[in-house]
């Protein structure tokens, strides 16, 4: 098989002008390897925070982060854990549903929609220990630019006993599942480039 490409190869180098150039390109295509589609999961960084107060006040946390999305985006999925030491105890002395102490709220917005005074894509409100969570949608998601909405409060105490420290904690994941390509010739084992980016050039 060899030996017949370099013979090719050798005719097409004497033939005149363009045919032997046609020639050429039409057996480097044939031997290049056909690019192949891989389902690629993409997002920004996990949230991952733990609370330190040391004191009597509650510590606040906010985060407002955008997330593009495109018509390629196939999947969308959201992993929401947490957790808030004693809370059942606490829920049981003095109730605990509406406090304002110690809570994680996180919504999901579609483009245009808080503006709008409309309801979020995706939310939970946690006020005590809230076990993991995965929430997988798929279909057509609108373009643009949606939000991601964080409000939550917190202690964390360390006491000189080991056992009475605690922490209030919360993890949160938000991944986008889309095509890309991976062409040998250009891309290194595990590399792809976005099937949106190709469509755009």
């Amino acid at each position: 098989m060899a030996v017949w490409m370099l013979l090719i190869l050798l005719a097409s180098t004497v033939s005149a002008g363009c045919i032997g150039l046609v020639m050429q390109r039409e057996i480097l295509e044939g031997m290049r390897e056909k690019p192949v589609f891989i389902m690629k999961e993409d997002g920004p960084e996990p949230w991952d925070v733990t609370f330190e107060s040391d004191s009597l006040e509650a510590i606040s946390y906010t985060n407002e982060t955008i997330i593009q999305f495109d018509d390629t985006v196939a999947k969308l999925t959201i992993v929401f854990r947490a957790q808030f030491p004693y809370s059942s105890l606490l829920e049981e002395l003095v109730g605990n549903e509406t406090n304002q102490y110690r809570y994680v709220e996180v919504r999901l917005w579609e483009p245009g929609v808080r503006e709008a005074g409309g309801n979020p894509f995706w939310e939970v409100r946690a006020t005590q220990d809230y076990p993991l969570e995965r929430v997988e949608f798929s279909g057509n998601f609108f373009d643009g630019n949606w939000l991601v909405e964080i409000d939550a409060r917190g202690y964390g105490w360390n006491s000189p006993l080991e056992p009475a420290s605690f922490h209030d904690h919360f993890d949160l994941t938000v991944t986008l599942t889309k095509p890309c390509v991976h062409f040998a010739e250009v891309h290194d084992v595990g590399e792809c480039t976005d099937l949106s980016e190709l469509q755009s050039e």
